[in-house]
């Protein structure tokens, strides 16, 4: 999931490596050490089972044209996928879908679709819904934000070219409960992959009449838990239980999301106030509740699976150079970032992928030095005096302390000019597409797993032909690994080529990272059965109970 500094840091699904964090409770740390499940709440309940929580206004409700902003906090509650990802065990587990046979290669899938499921108007829900929403995503008319996503599926690169036909994609409905997908080549992780909301159907029926009002209020239909009952623009949103949901029916039976400028700044206000029964904290907020004992069994904590880091324009000077680059990791105190300027509310991040990652290599390390990244700009025959250098970043508080620091650090260390280019979150889009063929100096991102597995880091953002950041880096060798790697059916191969691969992305510095983002969760007492991954760790209405309060 791709941003530029955003302050509300992106979280995960896991099938590997931590554990499940559940709610309404103090947690500590997530640790890497299995723990056992939970026990599920079985107290007295309260008589209404409603939850009220924060959520900033949507920049799409359209699961097939989203990138992954904030919707997400409604997406996993109003759809259900092929599979999904259970938020206890991190395991990915059945969902619309009631069992999937992999070929010997692990390059064809083929899912056997539940019968009986429904949309929430009650229309039949099959195979057929899958082909026409996979197809939909790539259709240049949608305006999908993340096709790449489907990019494992045969044929689907070409078809985002132009070089072939929507309906050559590798995906058929051999019959209405029997969906074949046929990839690139072997795809180990694709059910992964096909948990992530690009993959959720979407109804045609209603497409085909409401157009792009579909997603309103009104209009919507989803196949999920809960649907959409009430969209009052920049104000709230309401969804209720589905009554012709297929799985399992929730406990809750709505959810009314309070809509904020700036969540993450704004919701801890109402959520004292008893307005919301959760919120997601940030900046002095944190500092508070961490020294308030009054909160020490609402505070839920973890380390998310995400990186914020510097891209540099590998085809401008200075920063075409690895040696500049390299200099301007090095004086980067990242311990000074995350625990003094901002008071431990994120962690130091010396290498790209998280700890949850398979393949992850906390060895791949620029070791800080400001001696040593002289040194690297006086060998390199770099006079300081007369480098300036552009950098762009969100508008925003989180994204000027962060700049504000870099920009003192290296021209304090190094000696070289920084010149501030804030700009405002509805323009970054077209600025970073417009960095396909305008030069640049450096700016800030970040990506947070959409699923677990690098090849969602490295092969969707950072190859020659991906380029997901246009910072025009290209390096045979690491395209050689992370190629090789994401159709290697070999796990422990593969790691070792995403572990070697990291290795020569953080010695190039094309990508400097620097902080990795820690979840604050508030979750009042009587919310039970709440459960986070650091992958997408949005609440997941699914198993929560309010208890009798």
């Amino acid at each position: 999931m791709q941003g530029m500094l955003a302050s509300g840091a992106y979280a995960s699904i896991a099938t590997f490596g931590r554990p499940a964090i559940a709610g309404a409770q103090a947690t500590p740390e997530a640790s890497p050490v299995a723990s056992p499940a939970p026990t599920p709440f079985d107290g007295p309940l309260a008589a209404v089972q409603e939850m009220t929580l924060p959520t900033t206004e949507p920049t799409t409700m359209d699961p097939g044209v989203s990138y992954g902003d904030d919707e997400l906090n409604l997406f996993w509650n109003l759809f259900d996928g092929l599979v999904g990802v259970d938020q206890v065990t991190g395991n990915v587990v059945p969902r619309v879908a009631e069992s999937w046979d992999i070929n010997e290669d692990a390059s064809q899938y083929t899912f056997h679709i539940r019968q009986g499921v429904m949309w929430s108007d009650g229309t039949p829900l099959n195979a057929n819904d899958f082909v026409y929403s996979w197809q939909r995503v790539l259709d240049p008319n949608t305006l999908s934000q993340y096709m790449d996503a489907l990019g494992p599926i045969k044929n689907a690169n070409a078809i985002i070219n132009g070089e072939m036909d929507l309906t050559e994609l590798g995906v058929s409905a051999t019959d209405d409960y029997t969906l074949v997908v046929d990839l690139e080549g072997p795809t180990t992780f694709f059910p992964l992959l096909a948990s992530t909301w690009t993959y959720f159907p979407v109804p045609k029926h209603v497409i085909d009449d409401k157009a792009e009002e579909w997603v309103e209020a009104g209009n919507m239909v989803s196949n999920g838990p809960f649907m959409l009952t009430e969209w009052s623009h920049d104000q709230r949103m309401v969804i209720e239980a589905n009554p012709n949901y297929y799985g399992e029916k929730p406990t809750l039976t709505k959810a009314t999301y309070t809509i904020f400028a700036d969540a993450t700044a704004q919701a801890f206000t109402a959520y004292e106030a008893d307005e919301l029964d959760y919120c997601a904290p940030g900046g002095p907020d944190i500092e508070r509740i961490n020294t308030d004992t009054s909160f020490a069994d609402q505070i839920v904590r973890f380390e998310l699976s995400n990186c914020y880091f510097v891209v540099s324009d590998t085809s401008n000077p200075p920063t075409d150079q690895v040696a500049f680059r390299q200099a301007l990791s090095k004086v980067i105190s990242r311990s000074t970032l995350a625990d003094t300027i901002f008071k431990g509310e994120y962690l130091a991040a010396y290498n790209i992928l998280p700890a949850n990652i398979p393949g992850n290599n906390p060895n791949a390390v620029i070791p800080e030095s400001v001696d040593e990244a002289k040194q690297l700009l006086a060998d390199a025959g770099i006079d300081p005096s007369t480098v300036t250098i552009d950098f762009t970043f969100l508008n925003l508080e989180f994204n000027t302390t962060v700049a504000q620091y870099l920009q003192s650090t290296w021209q304090d260390n190094l000696g070289i000019t920084v010149t501030m280019n804030p700009i405002e979150d509805s323009t970054y889009s077209d600025w970073r597409a417009s960095r396909e063929t305008e030069k640049y100096g450096v700016y800030t991102g970040s990506w947070g797993s959409d699923f677990a597995d690098a090849s969602n880091w490295f092969n969707q953002n950072f190859t020659t032909e991906a380029d997901h950041y246009r910072n025009h880096w290209s390096n045979a060798e690491f395209d050689t690994l992370v190629n090789t790697a994401a159709t290697n059916t070999n796990t422990e191969e593969r790691n070792q080529q995403y572990s070697d691969a990291e290795v020569i992305l953080v010695n190039e510095a094309a990508i400097i990272p620097f902080l990795r983002g820690r979840a604050f969760r508030m979750v009042k007492p009587w919310v039970k059965d709440l459960y986070f991954q650091p992958i997408l760790s949005v609440v997941h209405l699914r198993t929560i109970k309010i208890a009798e309060h």
